[in-house]
């Protein structure tokens, strides 16, 4: 989905019962159009984001992308049961996808050394501005929607880990979710098994959590 900034500037914001309305048909019948209008609509949350940190065309265009996938998973995950706009909910997703866009960018940029010196002013206040941007505290509203998200986080993997075997189970919360992990010869011993096969168990039944996650909207690069 590509949206220019004009576009994302003159896009009408929506009223509280037709945001409510899109949303639900983007979670319950996966309705497109819904989803597009109500990208549409909230896109400019986005566009903030993202002229704030650079001004790079090449790099605009990364983080916009980003941001729309923070918007995209903010609509998978927005809790119609909060008394709570979308905007208000939607920004902490954008933020966080724009600024893990942002620190990605600028870790793979190899600057030759001439150009260096010549655009260090410029690194410097976008660096500066990223420092400022992530080590804010968070607004009460914030820290609701955090809470809120990891709440659902939670649930969501509870019951992907209920489609799981018995032995993958055990496996898997020894090894990712348990603090601190159970060592692989600690669970080899316990389980009675080699450790060829229990490499090819977690493996297996890694691959099968994240496909359940993944069936719930859950991004696995940090869920697991």
């Amino acid at each position: 989905m590509t949206i220019s900034y004009a576009t994302a500037r003159s896009a009408p914001i929506l009223e509280w019962a037709d945001e409510r309305r899109l949303i639900e048909g983007w979670q319950n019948q996966k309705d497109r159009f819904a989803l597009e209008k109500l990208l549409l609509s909230h896109v400019r949350i986005v566009f903030a984001w993202v002229r704030k940190l650079s001004a790079d065309k090449a790099e605009q265009e990364e983080m916009v992308s980003e941001g729309i996938l923070g918007l995209i998973k903010a609509a998978d995950m927005f809790d119609l049961a909060k008394e709570v706009r979308f905007s208000t909910y939607a920004r902490w997703w954008v933020k966080n996808s724009v600024l893990s866009a942002f620190e990605r960018l600028r870790s793979i940029v190899e600057m030759p050394a001439g150009v260096r010196v010549e655009a260090g002013q410029q690194v410097k206040q976008s660096t500066d501005v990223f420092e400022m941007l992530v080590c804010d505290d968070p607004t009460p509203e914030e820290r609701m929607i955090a809470n809120s998200s990891r709440d659902l986080m939670r649930a969501r993997l509870a019951e992907a880990l209920k489609e799981l075997g018995e032995v993958d189970r055990d496996v898997v919360t020894s090894r990712a979710l348990k603090q601190p992990s159970e060592t692989f010869d600690d669970l080899a011993a316990r389980l009675k098994m080699n450790s060829t096969k229990l490499r090819q168990i977690e493996r297996r039944a890694m691959s099968r959590l994240k496909n359940e996650l993944l069936a719930r909207g859950v991004t696995t690069s940090r869920a697991v």
